[in-house]
Formats: structure tokens, C-alpha cells, sequence
């Protein structure tokens, strides 16, 4: 991957108890989890054969997705307009416990007035967890699962890219506990959203930054 933004910025997440709230020394709890996640909301022009591509929203649901107490994890893009084409960072408190996808919303634009949602559908990728991809928090962890966006190669697709190399790994982890200094001496684990459909595998051979 390019130039990193190492969380110089955070929108802020409040909710009820049990529910993701943003990273900070009043809400971090060690017996929790806390998600390390980027998302690229800009535009992207000339996004395969359509003038251009956004990327509105991603959803994770904590499995069992029928359970009376899962946790759902929402992320929207804050501008439809203004959102700059860079991966902005978050990290939130979560609840322990693997999650997967169950939604997404990319907009694509046929002309300039022409404009139509791709998004995924709760109900299908329940039926393949694996293939729409799914990412685990064990309690007291701190877990990156990746970077989100669109691939523009052929046509506007969702995809999880990553870092790649434990060197850039450790930068980027370096820039994470000067944001967040309360944190610096608990490992922080390289554990990507895996899936099927929306990314290649990846691993580091040293996962852990201690």
C-alpha cells in the first residue's frame, strides 16, 4: 500500500453498553477487544466503465447473526461530497467475538445523472459467512483486519486491502500508540477480515507487535 494515515484523526462513536464505541482512554476496557480498521470513502473517477465510485457504508454483525444480543458495527461515510479519496483510520471497543459482514453500499455513478447502489444483502452472505468474510477478537486484543475501499480494475468492487510487510506493520502501529499512549503495552495483532470474495489472504510471518 501507498502513504499511510496513522489516525491524526478519529470520528467520534457513542452507543449503549455492549455497543462499539470509538477508542479512548475512558472507554478502553482490557477485558474487551479493540478493532483497528481504514476505510477509503472518497470517489473514485473513471472507476471501471463508470464515470465514478463511492464507497457509503460497510456493516459487521457479531455472530450468530440470529443471536438476541449481537453486536452490529456500522460505519458510514460522513460526506457524500466532500469525503477525500484517502483511508481515514478508526478503532473501536468491541465486544469480543467474531464478526462478519452483512452489508455494504457502494455508489456508482452511470452519467451525471444516473447513479445507482450496489449493496450487499444480510440475508445472502448469511449463507456463505466464509465468503463474505468475517474477522475474530479475542478479549484483551487489539486486532487490525485491514484496509476497506473499491477496486476499480474491471468494475466497482468492495475490497480489503492491507499492509503489506512487518517493517510498514510497525510504523503503523508506532503511529497508532501515539495516538492512543494508554494502549503502547498491549500487543497489537495483524489478523485480516478474511473472505473469500472480497480480498486475497495475507499473513505476516510475525503477526504480533509487542
Amino acid at each position: 500500500m501507498g502513504k499511510l494515515l496513522l489516525f491524526l484523526s478519529l470520528l467520534p462513536v457513542s452507543g449503549l453498553a455492549g455497543e462499539p464505541v470509538a477508542l479512548s482512554e475512558k472507554t478502553y476496557d482490557p477485558s474487551l477487544g479493540v478493532l483497528i480498521i481504514q476505510v477509503n470513502w472518497g470517489r473514485t473517477w473513471k472507476c471501471g466503465q463508470f464515470e465514478h465510485a463511492q464507497l457509503q457504508a460497510l456493516t459487521f454483525t457479531q455472530l450468530p447473526l440470529e443471536g438476541a444480543n449481537s453486536v452490529v458495527l456500522e460505519l458510514q461515510t460522513h460526506s457524500q461530497i466532500a469525503a477525500e479519496n484517502t483511508f481515514l483510520p478508526y478503532a473501536y471497543v468491541v465486544q469480543p467475538g467474531e464478526y462478519q459482514l452483512t452489508d455494504f453500499d457502494v455508489a456508482v455513478a452511470k452519467s451525471k445523472k444516473e447513479v445507482i447502489h450496489l449493496k450487499g444483502a444480510k440475508e445472502d452472505m448469511a449463507k456463505a459467512p466464509q465468503s463474505a468474510g468475517t474477522f475474530t477478537i479475542q478479549p484483551g486484543e487489539i486486532v487490525y483486519v485491514g484496509h476497506f475501499g473499491l477496486d476499480c480494475t474491471e468494475e466497482p468492487f468492495l475490497w480489503r486491502f492491507y499492509i503489506e510487510g512487518r517493517s510498514e506493520f510497525e510504523s503503523y502501529i508506532a503511529g497508532f500508540r501515539q495516538k492512543f499512549p494508554f494502549v503502547k503495552e498491549v500487543p497489537v495483532q495483524f489478523k485480516l477480515f478474511s473472505t473469500q470474495r472480497f480480498g486475497n489472504p495475507y499473513a505476516l510471518e510475525n503477526p504480533t507487535v509487542h
